[in-house]
């Protein structure tokens, strides 16, 4: 802990440029890290530069508080900024300029170095990663493993792993992590599977966990307890990669076979053709598939690809589907599958097997029969003119019916609308009051004072109130008030 809180001291360089303005810059930042630094400005008029960039480098602004004090019967103001970026390299912090209350203010250059992480050693806690091996192949996988011990009674509050980059490598997180304890101490561990994407000295850098751990040595608050937050580094690991044979790029084991559902067809007619590659190794690199067919149509699904890391292998199936329509009889090649195979340390070569179609084709004889029809001869037809004639007495039938049915049709014309006089003249004030409104705000004006009458009603009415469609709730409003006689 000690040696901790001496190397965040140590790395902290304050450039005081006067009593007005302080500027706070770390002298070694840990690369791969941001970079903090803060400005401290005392006075009224204050004036900060433009901090958009520095040596090409995005700065943001972390934080900001603003303090005003009064001494001897004058306002003071003070401006605190906290800036961050995230330096690649080493560089030159830039002189910057500020102005307060019309006086400008400089502050000097500084030399940025980034330094590497070094391991964290402690008492307390350890991470530490290893892997299976640090000789290997392009594209050969390995397990990393990172392991972090801490002590039972380390205080420790909250832990933040943060998220590796692995640069250089392909690589998954596994779903067998583990914890455990030994002796005084709690392990967990977390498993990698890491492919190298190039050749040469490649390199690990060192970890990082953030943990927030309780000050036992500072004085205790009712509210909270002091805490401080410590960044626990790993080692970094070192791996030689040796690159694979030229125009290769699978290494691992692999076995290729292929299948159809037919092998006798019927032209125009489709077959389906699979094929399935199993294995283990780096089974996501094997490229995509195709079929070069001359006399036939073929069609094609995207390939699948499923792999897990089991038996300390990662094992997986490529399955790809085609449908084929062969134009005519045809065999379909030998597949080739070539990988390095690191046991035996030669390039394998595996093939599928070939496969005849056969495609019968139908003879179809057409047999034109020519039919002679015989002469037609067309007859003339002989138009038979009927002329009815309607006598004296089937017409005095006709006129009496028809006067009858228009007796009918006038008598209950008088009587419909006779009908709707009466009913017209039997509505209450109220009712033809209702009829006429449309709008309900004025419906509600009108049945407001019939509130309490009956429940019924009043379920109606408080429905009203509610929905803004009314032609339904209208009529049901009607018929109630026509039961209760209103």
């Amino acid at each position: 802990m000690f040696l901790i809180k001496y190397f965040i001291l140590s790395t902290i360089f304050l450039l005081s440029l006067f009593a007005n303005v302080q500027l706070s810059i770390p002298k070694d930042v840990v690369r791969g890290e941001a970079l903090y630094f803060s400005v401290e400005i005392t006075g009224n008029n204050i004036s900060f530069p433009n901090l958009k960039t520095i040596d090409s480098y995005a700065v943001q602004e972390v934080s900001s508080s603003t303090s005003t004090n009064i001494i001897n019967s004058q306002i003071i103001k003070k401006i605190k900024k906290v800036y961050s970026l995230y330096p690649t390299k080493d560089f030159i912090f830039p002189a910057l300029k500020f102005v307060v209350d019309g006086k400008d203010y400089f502050s000097k250059k500084q030399n940025i170095v980034l330094k590497n992480p070094e391991k964290t050693i402690s008492s307390n806690f350890e991470l530490s990663l290893k892997a299976n091996t640090n000789e290997l192949y392009v594209n050969e996988n390995f397990i990393l493993t990172l392991f972090f011990k801490y002590k039972k009674n380390a205080n420790i509050v909250d832990l933040s792993f943060e998220k590796p980059s692995f640069d250089n490598f392909w690589y998954k997180q596994l779903d067998n992590s583990k914890q455990y304890q030994e002796g005084e101490f709690v392990i967990q561990e977390l498993n990698f599977l890491l492919f190298p994407l190039k050749s040469g000295t490649l390199k690990i850098n060192p970890l990082k966990i953030n943990a927030q751990i309780i000050e036992a040595n500072k004085s205790f608050s009712f509210f909270s307890n002091p805490t401080s937050n410590v960044k626990i580094y790993s080692n970094g690991l070192e791996f030689n990669v040796k690159d694979l044979p030229s125009n290769i790029n699978l290494i691992g084991k692999f076995d290729i076979k292929t299948q159809v559902d037919k092998v006798k067809i019927n032209q125009g007619e489709a077959i389906s053709y699979k094929l399935e590659i199993n294995g283990y190794g780096n089974i996501d690199d094997i490229s995509d598939i195709k079929l070069d067919l001359k006399d036939a149509t073929i069609y094609e699904n995207k390939p699948v690809i499923i792999a897990k890391y089991a038996d300390n292998k990662y094992k997986g199936t490529y399955t790809k589907v085609f449908s084929i329509i062969p134009n005519k009889s045809m065999t379909i090649p030998k597949i080739n599958l070539e990988y390095f195979d690191k046991e035996l340390e030669k390039v394998v070569l595996k093939q599928s097997d070939e496969i005849n179609i056969e495609v019968l084709e139908d003879k179809i004889v057409k047999q034109v029969e020519l039919i002679q029809k015989p002469e037609v001869k067309i007859k003339e037809k002989e138009v038979v003119k009927i002329i009815e004639k309607n006598s004296t007495k089937d017409r005095v039938i006709f006129f009496c019916l028809g006067l009858i049915v228009g007796i009918l049709i006038l008598g209950l014309y008088y009587y419909v609308i006779k009908y709707k006089n009466k009913n017209k003249s039997s509505d209450t004030a109220l009712l033809k009051k209702i009829k006429k409104l449309k709008n309900k705000d004025e419906l509600l004006k009108v049945l407001a004072v019939y509130i309490n009458i009956d429940s019924s009603l009043d379920k109606l009415i408080f429905k009203l109130e509610e929905k803004n469609d009314i032609k339904l709730l209208k009529k049901d409003i009607i018929i109630k008030i026509k039961e209760l006689k209103l």
